[in-house]
């Protein structure tokens, strides 16, 4: 189960995940409010929305020094393909790697859908020591908060590299570039962000800054 305290964090690396699921689709993240499909029209015709559907708070054990809470998310991913032979293999691309990943709740041995919908349910934890904390106004909290990484690969020429995939060291996370090589992810704020990143047969190990716009450029054969 994961770790997290951020469901931004959670949502974020879902996206992430079904890039390297399925790179040819266009992935977003939408919105979960009733009647509103919360996004623009689709801008291709692979698209996959991610949305967060329904949450229920649970309490955890309890021990001596502590108290647990968990919640469980209920995530949807809507699959729009123009194509409907390719739209059935892209869900059912995503249903087996669902089943595969070892964060799901309770009933892991369920993944849901109908009308080109996918439904499972993650879950996050957190854990409050005992007793309770002080008033927040005489109270720092220590959250260790996530930074944001963003940036692009192009060749030396400027272009755009689609689809290109970075190696996140550390966090051991897969990341694919869009189609304007464009990237973003989170990590851990303070320590240095290592990567390999791989594409039409080149390699290149960089180290990114978050906060700040990273260029990564690839010596591509002309």
């Amino acid at each position: 189960m994961t770790s997290t305290h951020d469901a931004t964090s959670l949502t974020e690396s879902l996206v992430d995940w079904v890039r390297s699921v399925r790179p040819d689709a266009n992935v977003r993240i939408v919105s979960g409010k009733a009647g509103s499909n919360g996004s623009p029209k689709p801008k291709s015709d692979k698209e996959i929305a991610v949305r967060l559907g329904r949450v229920e708070g649970l309490s955890g054990p309890r021990s001596g020094d502590a108290v647990s809470h968990k919640l469980s998310m209920e995530f949807q991913f809507d699959v729009e393909y123009s194509d409907p032979l390719a739209e059935h293999q892209a869900i059912t691309d995503l249903a087996f790697a669902i089943l595969e990943r070892d964060d799901l709740g309770e009933r892991r041995e369920v993944v849901r859908g109908e009308n080109s919908t996918l439904v499972a349910t993650f879950v996050l934890h957190r854990q409050r020591e005992l007793p309770r904390a002080k008033p927040v106004r005489e109270t720092v909290f220590d959250l260790h908060p996530n930074a944001r990484v963003t940036g692009s690969v192009r060749a030396e020429n400027g272009f755009p590299i689609a689809r290109a995939r970075l190696e996140v060291r550390d966090i051991n996370r897969m990341i694919v570039t869009d189609n304007e090589g464009g990237f973003a992810f989170s990590a851990p704020a303070g320590i240095p962000v290592r990567a390999t990143v791989r594409a039409k047969g080149k390699t290149a190990d960089v180290e990114l800054k978050p906060g700040e716009p990273n260029l990564i450029t690839l010596a591509m054969e002309s």
